[in-house]
């Protein structure tokens, strides 16, 4: 039990500083993301009971992969990029798959939310112009250099809840 609030300690204080950062500056720097990957491949080589050094890489690599192709075509940032790698390499490919698909799942409402009181507050036609020219500028742009388009809902922040949930699942099945 004691490493189990280890782990889940220092996977939730990774996630919560990508989010901190990532809602404030709008970026995840490289010091953080490297050294959260270094740290979560360290542990699962170290840790007693700590998912092994060869699962800790294929999360690392789903991570990777699974924002690589948005990025590619300017749907994010490469920060979001190194972050779901670092922490996949934390969580492993099961649980980096299921972090960022229950992360997607919140980012998705979260929104919803934000599209929705932005057409209370303003109406149909500026907030559609607005979101989706935003949008628009981000694909065309992705065969030039890329152009600062300002997110709305900064990803990091639906991945640290998700990522939560799942630690204090972890330590529910932990404790029972």
């Amino acid at each position: 039990m004691p490493q189990a609030i280890e782990y889940a300690a220092l996977v939730a204080a990774f996630i919560a500083a990508c989010a901190i950062l990532d809602y404030r500056t709008r970026k995840i720097p490289n010091w953080l993301t490297v050294s959260g990957a270094v740290l979560g491949l360290a542990y699962s080589i170290l840790a007693p009971r700590g998912i092994g050094p060869l699962l800790s890489l294929a999360g690392l690599a789903v991570g990777f992969l699974l924002l690589l192709l948005p990025w590619l075509l300017g749907g994010g940032g490469m920060g979001d990029v190194k972050m779901l790698a670092a922490l996949g390499a934390w969580l492993g490919p099961v649980g980096i798959l299921v972090a960022f698909g229950l992360g997607s799942v919140l980012a998705a409402g979260g929104m919803m939310i934000v599209l929705t009181s932005s057409m209370l507050t303003e109406g149909f036609s500026r907030t559609r112009g607005r979101y989706v020219s935003a949008g628009a500028v981000a694909v065309a742009s992705s065969a030039t250099p890329r152009k600062n388009v300002r997110r709305v809902l900064p990803f990091a922040v639906p991945m640290a809840i998700s990522t939560w949930l799942i630690l204090g699942w972890m330590m529910l099945k932990a404790m029972g």
